[in-house]
């Protein structure tokens, strides 16, 4: 079978708009996507008419379910997130409340303002690993839930994931994230027995025959953390992520495997 560009984005579009709801607002339209928060909510729009154009704001729902997972939005790492998701959408935030990403354009552009308000929503609910830490949860858990969140429904994740070696044998790394061929192993690289955590990535890593750039060891807390000479071994075998770093690790497993390519235009 030949895929032909115009069927996949004939199929696209229906598939949007068949699962794309619309109610009437005050003087706008709350605008339902086919797209879900990390814990199942639907990703919800308000598109409101502003002078020549149209505001478009997710009314800070990804904020409030932060908000409920403990982390707070209005200082530290989380905030400057925040920020960056912000202005690496390219949002102006007319208008915007605490929390609140919205944005303003023509009405040229009005499919376009909301599907960049969307994806910012959805990106700021992946901060969510940025709530305090809890007793009992394992750090190898938190960058599961962490890079879970991040992948979403695009890429396929592999937990205990089999890492080929020179050898011909295999090793268990923590995660595998894959999608159209291309694939990242990831370490999560504790601090509670930092040295010996350290050294089986070192040596599971070292071992293996995937490029270099595939192989992300995701260390537990910041730098300062880590003594230098540790970390400079890590990155003599891989990629060095430090969990507290907002952003960094998904960061770099977006040019490892980066999400699908938008179909061809008819």
């Amino acid at each position: 079978m030949v895929v032909d560009a115009s069927t996949v984005i004939g199929a696209v579009l229906r598939a949007v708009n068949d699962n794309t709801v619309v109610y009437p607002y005050g003087d706008g339209l709350l605008v339902d996507l086919p797209l879900t928060y990390g814990d199942g909510d639907g990703v919800r729009v308000l598109v409101e008419p502003m002078g020549s154009g149209y505001r478009v704001t997710d009314r800070a729902a990804a904020a409030s379910l932060l908000t409920m997972a403990g982390v707070n939005l209005s200082a530290g790492r989380a905030a400057e997130a925040f920020a960056e998701i912000m202005a690496s959408g390219g949002l102006n935030g007319v208008n915007a409340a605490a929390g609140e990403i919205t944005t303003f354009g023509i009405t040229d552009d009005l499919g376009k303002l909301v599907l960049d308000v969307a994806q910012a929503s959805l990106r700021v609910d992946q901060l969510r690993w940025l709530a305090p830490r809890q007793a009992g949860i394992k750090f190898v858990d938190r960058v599961t839930d962490r890079v879970t969140a991040w992948a979403g429904r695009s890429r396929k994740l592999q937990r205990d994931a089999p890492i080929p070696l020179e050898s011909g044998r295999s090793r268990s790394v923590t995660l595998r994230v894959a999608n159209d061929g291309k694939a990242a192993y990831v370490q999560a690289v504790s601090l509670r027995d930092p040295d010996q955590a350290a050294e089986h990535c070192y040596h599971v890593f070292g071992l293996s025959k995937i490029a270099r750039e595939s192989r992300v060891a995701a260390l537990d807390g910041s730098a300062h953390d880590w003594p230098p000479a540790i970390v400079a071994e890590l990155r003599t075998v891989s990629d060095v992520e430090f969990f507290d770093d907002p952003l960094s690790l998904e960061r770099q497993l977006d040019k490892v495997v980066p999400p699908s390519q938008p179909a061809l235009r008819a």
